[in-house]
This record gives C-alpha cells, structure tokens and sequence, in this order.
C-alpha cells in the first residue's frame, strides 16, 4: 500500500475548507480480474466511471473524496459491500492499495438526483460545494464578510 502521513492529508483537507476529522480514510483494494473487466473505466475519468458502474450495478455506491497522496486529488470510488475500488486506477496498470478520505457516499437513486440537478454530470467535489449547506458535517460554513 502507498504510505501516506495522514497528518499531511488533514492538514491539506483542512486548507482545502473541509472537516478532515469528520472524513473517513479508508483502503482502497483491487477488484478481481472478472469485476475489472466488465466496468466501466475511461481513461482519466474516475467522475464518470464510478457513476456508471453504480448506475450498472457494479458498485453499491458513488464515493466522493480525496485520493490520499503527497497531494490530495479529488477523485471518485465506488464501494461494494464494506470493499472501496477504484476502477479508473486500477484499469491503467500497477494498481496498489492507497488511502481515500471520504466526503460522501451516495445511493443510485440519490446519485442520479444529484446529478439531475448538476446538469447531467456526475456530482463532484465542486458540485459538493455548491451544496455545502447540506454537507456541513464535512464542508466548513463560508465566512462571512
């Protein structure tokens, strides 16, 4: 597994207005050859990918969140069962473990009503933002001038 210093990544999460005390980590595992096989798993775009793979029953839920390296990225999973995947990742080759702090996790149906009222995109670390109102157990209230 790619070691990480999870101080590092709250302090990054923090800068970035998150709540990183609330964020779950959680180890990211590579899906067998079979499960691979038959999800999506464009290049590049892990958004999408993990919208479709919920959409198509390959994962139980849509995960918003950050890949934990030397730099956070903002990235989607997708969870099946109590196992988080990484399609996207793990399809360009020389998959390893890694950590993952977890914004949000959604249904297929709450999913796609986020999406409806994203313009048709799968929801995003942006999008969450736009929402903080009703994400505040882990985006920080705006400041107020």
């Amino acid at each position: 597994m790619t070691e990480v210093n999870l101080d590092d990544v709250h302090r990054q999460l923090n800068a970035l207005n998150l709540i990183a005390e609330k964020m779950r980590i959680v180890t990211v595992s590579a899906m067998d050859d079979d499960m691979l096989e038959s999800c999506t798993k464009v290049e590049g775009e892990s958004f999408y990918n993990s919208y479709m793979n919920v959409i198509y029953c390959k994962g139980e839920r849509y995960v918003l969140g950050y890949r934990c390296e030397e730099t956070v990225i903002d990235h989607a999973i997708i969870r099946k069962g109590d196992k988080y995947y990484d399609p996207t990742l793990q399809a360009a080759g020389d998959f390893k473990e890694y950590q993952y702090a977890i914004l949000t996790e959604f249904t297929v149906f709450d999913m796609m009503t986020h999406a409806k009222s994203n313009k048709d995109f799968p929801p995003d670390v942006d999008y969450l933002r736009t929402k903080a109102s009703k994400f505040k157990n882990v985006i920080k209230p705006a400041a107020k001038q």
